[in-house]
């Protein structure tokens, strides 16, 4: 089962920690009268803002429960269908194959680029065994636009390799997905 989505909303000017300091000062001077004085300055606040890029995952990818054989093989996702195809020696034996689901939201008509990060190494729990996700697909063109009601469908699917005689057990493992505004 794979999980992960990372998203990238651009910011305005810095992105820093700030710390306010005030500091208090009690002096004491003697007046000798007069009249006060005070002036009023107004000056305009002016603002933009912009509707961030966001990202909601539905569902992790998930390549389902396989029976490892004495040659290598694959287990594949299709990112159209959701469908679980496998190859060489490995076997397709049940569980609940799917790809990763996410949902963005954006403003309507915004062109979108879809990236991946690193592919992902599984890890078997309890340790001892790896497997390598060798492809990760996506449900559509790396560049996209927003539909009118601002929503954009992004489904994940891929390769996983399997090795002969993989060690059995349940491995897991994540990924990043980008999605940013062009």
């Amino acid at each position: 089962m794979l999980s992960g989505y990372q998203q990238r909303v651009g910011t305005i000017g810095g992105n820093r920690p700030f710390r306010a300091i005030a500091a208090c000062a009690l002096l004491t001077v003697g007046v000798v009268g007069g009249p006060a004085h005070a002036a009023i300055q107004t000056a305009n606040a002016n603002a933009v803002a912009l509707k961030p890029l966001s990202v909601l995952k539905i569902s992790d990818l998930d390549f389902g429960t396989m029976i490892a054989g004495p040659v290598a093989g694959t287990a594949v996702i299709d990112p159209n269908t959701g469908a679980q195809t496998t190859t060489g020696g490995t076997t397709a034996a049940g569980g609940s194959p799917q790809t990763a689901q996410f949902l963005t939201y954006g403003t309507q008509n915004s062109i979108l680029q879809v990236n991946r990060g690193p592919l992902p190494v599984l890890t078997r729990a309890g340790g001892g065994a790896t497997m390598n996700v060798t492809q990760l697909t996506l449900n559509g063109p790396v560049i996209r636009v927003v539909n009118p009601a601002g929503v954009m469908d992004l489904r994940v699917g891929g390769t996983l390799a399997v090795g002969a005689n993989q060690l059995a057990g349940t491995y897991t493992g994540s990924f990043d997905i980008i999605v940013a505004y062009f």
